[in-house]
């Protein structure tokens, strides 16, 4: 049987009295696309905070690669290849598109005191940067400042700098929030060939319809707890999901 690239087991993070996520089992496997779904306040966030290590749970355990890694600092977690984007896009807005993918690319030295004074624009660092950004499609862009890009171009700048570090393991936390059409499109092309580049994707997403087309399982929270998994068809005609969704029986879930 396939084991798990990351696997959850009871994974819950509570603040006081609230359980932002209960007992929550997940597994992810290798080169697939899970999302993570739920409305607002589902826990899902959480659930990225502590697979990122930045939270420490506050029971349960995360594995990744058969290797326990529930309460370890996050450049430890990015060192061992899994790279996440944030909801809000926030990039060096004074440094070029290149240089904010090489700040990234740091993690290889950032542990140690003597590497961390070497050159960080080596040819050798710039190439690794320069395939990145080819990959996502923004390398005519690379001397560009950061601050100067449209939402379109930042999101792809933002899952550069994620890519750079998870050659493993991508979360993506709405990289789709306020894409016109066409970008969505785009971004959806793109988010398949890094996958078939054999990445493995964990994604949250709100646009229903990008999900249920991008993601070959989906998981769905709902106040901490996981409510329903299974394949994108079964997910849409889940009545728990439906409940979640919409605050009542019946319907279908847009998508």
């Amino acid at each position: 049987m396939m084991r798990p690239l990351l696997e959850t087991t009871d994974l819950s993070k509570h603040f006081g009295g609230l359980k932002a996520l209960n007992k929550v089992n997940m597994k992810i496997y290798r080169e697939e696309i899970l999302g993570l779904l739920g409305p607002n306040g589902a826990g899902k966030t959480v659930c990225f905070n502590l697979i990122s290590g930045v939270y420490k749970p506050t029971s349960g355990a995360i594995e990744f690669e058969n290797t326990r890694t529930e309460g370890l600092p996050p450049y430890r977690v990015a060192a061992a290849g899994i790279g996440r984007t944030f909801q809000i896009v926030k990039p060096f807005g004074n440094l070029s598109v290149l240089e904010n993918v090489l700040v990234a690319r740091g993690i290889s030295r950032y542990g140690s005191f003597v590497k961390i004074w070497r050159g960080w624009k080596t040819g050798r660092e710039r190439k690794a940067a320069m395939n990145v950004l080819e990959r996502v499609g923004l390398a005519d862009l690379a001397d560009r400042k950061a601050s100067l890009l449209p939402l379109g171009n930042l999101r792809r700048l933002e899952i550069a700098r994620a890519l750079i570090v998870g050659r493993k393991l991508l979360l993506l936390d709405e990289s789709f929030s306020g894409l016109r059409h066409e970008e969505t499109a785009r971004l959806e092309a793109l988010i398949r060939n890094i996958r078939e580049g054999g990445v493995t994707i964990l994604l949250i997403e709100h646009n229903m319809r990008v999900a249920m087309n991008l993601c070959d399982r989906i998981v769905v929270l709902d106040h901490g707890k996981t409510i329903a998994e299974g394949d994108p068809r079964s997910i849409q005609q889940n009545e728990r999901v439906i409940e979640a969704y919409l605050g009542r029986k019946g319907g279908a879930v847009a998508a």
